[in-house]
């Protein structure tokens, strides 16, 4: 009997305790189908190319009525520009400026991995992103163009040899690629596509580059290449990618200020362009990821935030990408070239925004007696040339410079010297580099008597104006330390000077003035006739120095 009852008691016990399992299930399904702990909204700040099927596909989550942590979770997509979220978030995400960006999103949408990379608070980022969805970035060109580029097997790299060389298409009348670069509000197929012109520059585009890398000459000038066509050019590259799409798209033709854009394919495809093709150049293909980047917030918005990811990235929403012309899987890509992080990024757009003009400058450097002066532990002429060096190292390829030196009786009778021609820092001096040419030559100069400056000054002017070059800036670069010994007064010097300017062949004279001078005004008269500029310092030891002659060489 009493093994019977126990018997009994167990199997009661055990039917009820199922019983009451049941039931607290029951309760804690319909405790969270009531959303007892409210409703939630999670805002989706993505990027404009993507914000589309996104949007779909919140409305599909919304209608499956998703519970996170008891509460109602409803999904809305915010079609923002990854450039204004990056700067937002390095504000400070609690700072969110709800007024001008509407509702702090909890998951961020933008083009790239560069973007992400962009980011300095990294405390406003949960947990590592993932990508969504993806679109190799491409040219978008009109068939001639886009034939040409991929005929000649061009890779990123070769985009600038296409660019400075009008004859590299083999398209007569078309001239160079005149590929524009847009910086305005979108700058992420820009920067994508000139990171992997640099990286394909620097030899290994799988590598990340670093900045000192973007800052080098070699990569300055090229950037500086890329910026600099024309003027219509230059005024669409401050424009966005689909003002320069669509200039391109009204016309495309051999007139036209630009030939080619750099876009993700999804973005030409949206277009619906019947005039523009996609030319992808050789090599590893820079990539438009859109990874998906959870804000930090409460553990509600994180977890719907990554619930809905979850949700995106089914076989469902995989298709709704692919239907509006993503990838989502990278793998049929060559190689993808490594984003670039934040600062990189930015030191390629500043380029970009302010190129280095190509110049031609002739420097006329003071080798009169006064220029043996002790200032520092040298001699004004050794700072000036230790200053030039550093200005000969730095200026880019495309830059044409040339050094004169002069005193009095210099060469024979003649108070000037032409120490090195002036021309293409990229094409040698006979068989000596020119740079090293403009090293070695200035490194040799000597103090001697005498300064006629005004009649040296009028025969490097004459020269410039001959020898001027369209599309750059021309100028006489004087350094000086005194006042001029020669018999020929100013008010000939700057009659002969109106007489020898030809406003179609503009030259500047610009002066760097050192130390204590007496010939000021003339200077100033000289400057302001020829449209130039007189820069001073009061000593030649001193890093103004540099900085004047960068700003004038540079």
């Amino acid at each position: 009997m009493i093994v019977v009852i126990a018997i009994a008691v167990i199997v009661a016990a055990v039917f009820g305790w199922f019983q009451l399992r049941d039931r607290i299930s029951d309760q804690g399904v319909e405790a969270a189908s009531q959303c007892v702990e409210g409703s939630a909204v999670l805002t989706v700040a993505a990027d404009p190319d993507v914000s589309g099927p996104v949007e779909q596909l919140a409305e599909r989550f919304n209608a499956t009525a998703p519970v996170v942590r008891d509460h109602c979770v409803r999904v809305q997509v915010r079609a923002t520009a990854s450039d204004v979220v990056r700067s937002a978030l390095n504000s400070g995400i609690d700072s969110w400026d709800v007024g001008a960006l509407g509702d702090r999103p909890g998951l961020w949408i933008p083009q790239s991995t560069a973007d992400v990379e962009a980011v300095t608070a990294r405390g406003s980022i949960d947990g590592t992103p993932r990508s969504l969805a993806s679109s190799p970035v491409v040219l978008a060109a009109p068939t001639a163009v886009a034939d040409a580029v991929t005929a000649a097997g061009s890779s990123w790299a070769d985009l600038v040899r296409l660019q400075r060389d009008p004859q590299a298409l083999g398209l007569g009348e078309w001239g160079g690629l005149r590929l524009a670069v847009p910086t305005g509000s979108d700058t992420g197929a820009t920067t994508l596509a000139v990171a992997a012109i640099a990286a394909g520059i620097r030899g290994d585009p799988t590598t990340p580059l670093t900045v000192e890398q973007v800052s080098s000459r070699e990569l300055v000038s090229a950037m500086s290449e890329l910026a600099v066509t024309d003027t219509k050019a230059a005024a669409l590259s401050t424009s966005t990618t689909y003002d320069a799409l669509a200039s391109l798209e009204n016309a495309a033709g051999p007139d036209a200020a630009v030939h080619a854009v750099p876009v993700t394919e999804q973005q030409l495809a949206s277009t619906d362009s019947s005039t523009l093709t996609a030319v992808r150049p050789q090599g590893p293909t820079p990539v438009a990821d859109h990874p998906a980047v959870v804000l930090s917030g409460d553990e509600t918005s994180t977890r719907a935030a990554a619930t809905f990811v979850d949700f995106v990235r089914q076989a469902d929403g995989a298709q709704t990408l692919r239907d509006a012309g993503f990838d989502v899987d990278e793998s049929e890509y060559a190689g993808v070239v490594a984003p670039p992080s934040g600062p990189v990024a930015d030191a390629l757009l500043a380029v970009l925004r302010n190129p280095v003009l190509p110049r031609r400058a002739t420097v006329l450097l003071d080798v009169s007696e006064s220029m043996g002066t002790a200032e520092g532990g040298a001699t004004r002429l050794q700072n000036t040339v230790r200053a030039l060096g550093e200005q000969f190292e730095r200026v880019p390829d495309s830059t044409e410079l040339g050094l004169w030196s002069f005193s009095e009786n210099l060469n024979n009778s003649l108070p000037f010297r032409v120490d090195v021609p002036t021309g293409p820092m990229a094409v040698p001096v006979g068989t000596t580099p020119r740079r090293a040419a403009l090293d070695s030559t200035a490194a040799a100069l000597t103090p001697a008597t005498g300064s006629f400056t005004y009649a040296s000054l009028l025969v490097a002017y004459l020269d410039a104006v001959a020898g001027y070059v369209p599309g750059r800036v021309n100028s006489v670069v004087l350094i000086t330390d005194g006042s001029d010994d020669s018999s020929l007064s100013k008010e000939e010097l700057l009659t002969d000077l109106t007489s020898a300017a030809d406003p179609a062949r503009p030259v500047a004279v610009n002066i760097v003035r050192i130390g204590d001078n007496s010939d000021t005004s003339s200077f100033d008269d000289i400057a302001a006739r020829t449209g130039g500029t007189v820069e001073a310092v009061s000593t030649s030891d001193s890093p103004d120095l540099i900085d004047r002659l960068g700003k004038l060489l540079y």
